[in-house]
């Protein structure tokens, strides 16, 4: 069984789409509107250096996250993200996993289908095999009786709530049984069950007896069946205070799953501080599970892979073993564990220069060695192995490698005391790239856009009626980079902030155009300033640019819990200090001090969550920032000089509003404008976006509610006159672009948005525009289920 990774709703963040939120299923007609024009932004065509080093790949994602075999075949699935959709991807193979076939959704399945779909965790048994996973706005269940034909369930409200997520399945002899939780509730549990994995019953967890042993959210996220013996494995986060605050969680049901007890939990595994499920099975008659805590090296305090022990019931758990070959002296995450004839096969990924995947074997604890296949499962590039499975007496191990510059679906084989990778077809791994748009600028007499291509930062140029792509440097092995944001200078430069994934920590990144279209990378120390810890680092959500200089603010992780605000001032671009906040606290002693937080008061979380500055705005020679301080309460923090950011205001709500979250910033004459999200309730679906304003530069502000359901600001830009704020109307896969208006920033009016590619089935929006030959150009998304892409659009300026 897998370790679960990240939810496929992840990709949404990747996409830099603002219509990412809860939805309503479409019931509009695929007829509205022609099919979608290819993506408008091309892709880099000339090589580059970055791709010499770090080749593009298909520039499409491809990943297997699970493996299930019945009668003789196996079944594979995952999902395909490309042309700005995601879509489930199944493979099958009839002979042990040497060769493989892809199968596609009957049309009908298709038609239902939202553009973000993906498949988790996959199970068999006798009546066919079943695939759960994420979609939009709810989780997502596929069935085939034979694994080569599949259908994707019709949505039913009454079985899996908008608020309801799906995380792990497993075959009973009676059906199937699944598990997940609820955001309305955290920690409260779901379970699920199934006679013929098409027909469901939905059971709130607390009222069958999965609940957490003591006060904290507990989470189901792995099950596993043996005869009428169900056990749920999860983890249990205990307040700050308390003195475990991760623990292990089971729960057992010797009755088919209709009443469960939680298990008890021994030995020094169950005094540990930190540790974490991760795999689940069940062989020859006993439950084990691989869980990363204080393993094989102790000595280091790293985080290994430990064997845990349930015996015939799932009742009582301790730990088995900490084998030397899922041990190292910096750190294993254990992955998968599975028995496959008279061996155990197991594996772990490491973190070290790249990620790479260990896989050890053999007949007991002891005996397991490391039998990693060395050109296909370390060096260059991240190797994940998400799931195994044992098919006659091999091992047959899915998951992802992204060596070639993009992400693409792998599968190997263990047998005879060897991994194999196994050769895939082609369309497992081939795909229409993404396109996405973050920005539209105007510098000097140049349109310039930014976004991404396939999750590459790229800058676009336009040139006549098309956009010349470039790919912004700063790719390398094992480095990924996610672009944010992007402003103009008044010397007629771009200036984009994001962030780069290394390894093991990460760096704030900015990229800098000339005035010849070419892009550099701006290298500083403050740019990957943070923590001693390898975890740590900055990661740059916006800038602006004023008389006094540039400022790029964000958010730092210490490497130990902790997330503070953070930015970064320069007077040119050329030389960079990082911002301080207010009052200095003292720093720990230096002694035992593992990490770096900021000293600056104003900047620290002030709660358990994490501080962010996610906008910035330049107002004369002063800067105005706003985010969230770490506890969910919205706020923005001035600057004189953009250096130290002395003064922190905290927003008010509107009169009905439980929450919101602050996102942009900007000016219509003397008054400051924000504009954010906001909730009237837990797992509302109804939410729309609000304003702030200010008339004394910031120090006080008014709020009321603006567009009041189903609404999204993704950006304001200043015109004559007033404002216009562009995004888009409707709820998750279901939107349609819109844009409004304002004098004043108080009182909004819809502003009409032409074209057949605005509106129809699927998402569509506004994310950027800039005034050009007296109207508005904006940067638009179409993206029905079919696919599509970014285009530019032009709008009328109100009068």
């Amino acid at each position: 069984m897998k370790r679960l990774g990240l939810r496929i709703t992840a990709v949404c963040l990747l996409l830099v789409l603002p219509a990412c939120t809860s939805a309503l299923d479409s019931t509009r007609s695929t007829t509205d509107r022609p099919a979608a024009k290819p993506v408008d932004f091309g892709q880099p065509t000339t090589p580059q250096a970055a791709d010499k080093v770090y080749p593009a790949g298909d520039r499409t994602d491809q990943v297997l996250k699970a493996v299930a075999a019945r009668e003789g075949r196996v079944v594979a699935a995952g999902y395909d993200q490309s042309d700005n959709v995601s879509r489930p991807l199944f493979l099958s193979s009839d002979d042990a996993g040497r060769t493989w076939t892809r199968r596609e959704l009957d049309k009908d399945s298709v038609e239902r289908s939202s553009t973000f779909e993906g498949v988790l965790a996959l199970a068999a048994g006798p009546a066919g095999f079943v695939a759960i996973g994420d979609g939009n706005p709810t989780g997502v269940i596929w069935h085939s009786t034979d694994g080569a034909t599949w259908r994707r369930l019709p949505a039913d409200p009454k079985v899996i709530h908008e608020t309801d997520y799906l995380n792990a399945i497993t075959a009973t002899p009676t059906g199937f049984a699944m598990v997940g939780g609820s955001t309305l509730a955290d920690g409260k549990i779901v379970y699920w069950q199934s006679a013929d994995g098409i027909t469901w019953h939905r059971t709130e967890g607390p009222s069958i007896g999965l609940t957490p042993t003591v006060p904290g959210a507990a989470d189901g996220d792995q099950i596993v069946a043996s005869g009428n013996t169900v056990v749920v494995a999860g983890n249990l986060s205990t307040p700050d205070d308390a003195e475990h605050t991760e623990r292990l969680q089971y729960w057992y049901s010797t009755d088919g799953g209709r009443h469960f007890r939680a298990a008890a939990v021994n030995g020094t595994i169950a005094t540990d501080s930190r540790v974490y499920n991760n795999a689940l099975t069940v062989s020859d008659g006993k439950f084990f599970a691989l869980v990363q805590g204080s393993g094989f090296d102790q000595e280091h305090n790293s985080w290994d892979a430990v064997v845990v022990e349930g015996g015939p019931t799932g009742a009582s758990w301790r730990g088995a073993a900490t084998p030397w070959a899922l041990g190292s002296s910096y750190e294993d995450i254990p992955g998968t564990l599975v028995k496959a004839g008279k061996e155990w096969v197991a594996t772990t990924q490491v973190s070290s220069t790249t990620e790479d995947t260990t896989v050890a074997a053999g007949p007991s604890w002891a005996q397991l060695a490391d039998v990693t296949d060395q050109k296909s499962q370390r060096g260059r590039g991240k190797q994940v192995v998400a799931d195994s499975v044992a098919v006659d007496g091999a091992t047959v191990l899915v998951g992802s490698d992204d060596r070639s510059g993009s992400t693409e679906a792998s599968i190997w084989r263990y047998a005879g005391a060897r991994v194999s990778p196994v050769v895939l077809p082609a369309g497992a791994a081939a795909g229409r790239p993404s396109a996405a748009v973050n920005n539209l600028l105007r510098v000097g007499k140049d349109l310039v856009a930014v976004g991404d291509v396939a999750n590459a930062p790229t800058g676009w140029t336009r040139t006549g009626s098309t956009w010349q792509a470039v790919t912004l440097p700063g790719r390398t092995n094992g480095v990924t980079q996610d672009l944010h944001n992007a402003a103009v200078t008044p010397d007629g430069r771009a200036v984009a902030v994001g962030a780069q994934t290394l390894p093991i920590g990460q760096r704030a990144a900015v990229w800098i155009r000339g005035a010849d279209d070419r892009w550099t990378a701006a290298t500083s120390t403050v740019f990957g300033v943070g923590a001693r810890s390898p975890y740590g680092g900055p990661d740059a959500r916006a800038i602006a640019v004023g008389p006094s200089g540039w400022v790029v603010v964000g958010q730092r992780f210490d490497g130990d819990e902790h997330t503070d605000a953070w930015s970064a001032y320069s007077k040119d671009g050329r030389s960079w200090i990082e911002g301080v906040g207010g009052k200095a606290l003292p720093a720990k002693a230096a002694a035992d001090d593992t990490t770096r937080r900021t000293t600056g008061q104003n900047l620290r979380t002030v709660g358990t969550d994490e501080a962010v500055m996610r906008t910035v705005l330049a107002v004369g020679p002063q800067f105005v920032a706003a985010g969230d301080r770490g506890d969910g309460t919205q706020a923005v923090w001035l600057s004189p000089n953009g250096t130290d950011w002395k003064t922190v205001v905290n927003l008010p709500l509107a009169k009905g509003v439980l929450s919101a979250g602050v996102q942009t910033l900007a000016r219509a004459g003397n008054t400051l404008v924000a504009t954010g999200e906001y909730i009237r309730k837990d797992g509302d679906t109804e939410r729309g976006w609000v304003t702030w304003t200010s008339t004394d530069g910031g120090l006080t502000w008014t709020n009321q509610i603006a567009v009041p359901s189903r609404a999204f600001v993704a950006e304001l830009v200043p015109v004559s006159g007033g404002i216009l704020a562009l995004g888009n109307t409707g709820t998750g896969d279901d939107t349609d672009a819109a844009a409004w208006f304002s004098r004043d920033g108080r009182t909004w009016k819809a502003v009409d948005v032409p074209g057949d590619r605005s509106k129809g089935r699927g998402r569509q929006g506004l994310v950027s525009g800039v005034v050009d030959n007296g109207k508005l150009l904006a940067a638009a998304f179409d993206i029905p289920p079919a696919g599509g892409g970014y285009y530019t659009l032009e709008i009328e300026l109100p009068k």
